[in-house]
């Protein structure tokens, strides 16, 4: 596993060229690396992501944002006596890789939390031996419901004790596009959606809550995940002519799906949640993503002060890969990690520092720059919240 952009000296000073943001508004452009005899004291965060394939757009994006908080951190002084690090560790948007990924931050000594996954999927995949070795999941982008619930959302119980989440889950969100749409005007629609968990999961609560605001599903599919073929779909949709299709699933696929459609003259509107809100979308699928509709978490972030400093930081820092939607939340992810450090850390790294970071975590509270953070009692956000966007002139403008 590689380790990114760390930023640490064995002597002197090193000098961190990015502006400050966030709450380290004043934090100075310098840090002076600590050296004992047996070099610097490191503690590590470490990051899974989807850096070599899969969703990279998204996990390069987080990772980025990960490294500008750590950054920002050592410059700061954040934790006494420490240089904190960044590992990174690849996913590829794959639960096996994942899961490999989890053991090699588990067998590093140094990483006392992790940052990620972007994937639902691959979270679920990892919570299993994180959670045995007591190492907190922070994750700015997963939204499958039962990673803090469980499935009997009429008797929600916490699954995983060190696990966190910084987005709003999609037990919210498919309620929130299902209001959207009838607010729209849309009375039929026809459903598709991946088969992995989490597109299914939100494409079942949309179709469930659609159908109780009084529309109608008119048309119910499930496809492979990574489709490339939806003409039986189209097909069906066709003929039963809804005003609407929603789609459950990420961004590669939904450009896909929105090109086909049209070129068979199924058009209408095509809706889905946060996984195809991203640029890569629209390059995809060029004219034919005009009108697509998503979800995403949070608020346009030029309506943050903190996240305009967060964006302004970011791009100081140089970084060639943009931060996407998820850039804030990784950011604070981090953030709310670095927060709890120093009240646990003394000369060495303790033995018990996983399990103690986890519990400190519960009681974090502050305002970063995707908003207020904070988790309730089974580790989702207190301050779950969605915009609707559409893609409109080749760009993904906000309609409510």
């Amino acid at each position: 596993m590689r380790l990114i952009r760390s930023v640490v000296a064995t002597t002197a000073v090193a000098v961190i060229a990015l502006s400050a943001c966030g709450n380290n508004s004043s934090a100075p452009t310098t840090v002076e690396a600590v050296t004992t005899a047996a070099g610097p004291r490191v503690v590590s965060i470490g990051v899974i992501t989807p850096q070599e394939a899969g969703l990279t757009d998204f996990g390069l994006g987080m990772l980025r944002s990960v490294e500008l908080a750590v950054a920002e951190a050592n410059a700061a002084n954040a934790v006494p006596g420490w240089t904190i690090e960044v590992k990174a560790f690849d996913d590829s948007s794959d639960p096996e890789k994942g899961k490999a990924a989890a053991a090699a931050a588990i067998a590093d000594g140094s990483v006392v939390a992790v940052v990620g996954s972007y994937n639902s999927g691959v979270a679920a995949a990892m919570l299993p031996a994180l959670s045995e070795a007591g190492l907190a999941l922070v994750s700015p982008s997963n939204t499958l419901t039962s990673l803090t619930l469980g499935t009997d959302l009429a008797n929600p119980a916490r699954q995983f004790r060190n696990y966190f989440r910084m987005v709003g889950a999609d037990d919210k969100q498919g309620v929130f596009l299902a209001e959207q749409a009838i607010k729209a005007g849309f009375k039929t629609v026809a459903v598709v959606s991946e088969t992995k968990a989490v597109s299914k999961g939100l494409a079942d609560i949309f179709a469930a809550s659609f159908v109780a605001k009084g529309g109608k599903v008119v048309v119910t599919e499930v496809v492979a995940d990574g489709a490339t073929d939806f003409a039986p779909f189209v097909a069906k949709a066709t003929a039963a002519k809804p005003d609407l299709v929603f789609f459950g699933g990420e961004y590669p696929v939904a450009a896909t799906l929105r090109t086909q459609a049209l070129a068979a003259g199924l058009i209408v509107p095509v809706m889905g949640g946060d996984g195809i809100k991203d640029d890569a979308l629209v390059g995809a699928a060029a004219e034919a993503a005009e009108g697509v509709l998503a979800s995403t978490v949070g608020v346009p972030l030029e309506e943050f002060e903190s996240a305009k400093a967060f964006l302004a930081a970011y791009a100081a820092a140089g970084f060639t890969e943009p931060s996407s939607a998820y850039g804030p939340y990784a950011y604070d992810a981090a953030s709310a990690i670095i927060r709890v450090l120093p009240a646990l850390l003394g000369d060495s790294i303790p033995d018990d520092i996983r399990v103690n970071l986890t519990k400190a975590l519960m009681t974090v509270t502050f305002d970063g720059a995707s908003g207020r953070v904070a988790f309730d009692q089974y580790g989702d956000t207190l301050y779950p919240v969605f915009t609707l966007y559409e893609v409109k002139a080749g760009a993904w403008v906000p309609v409510r």
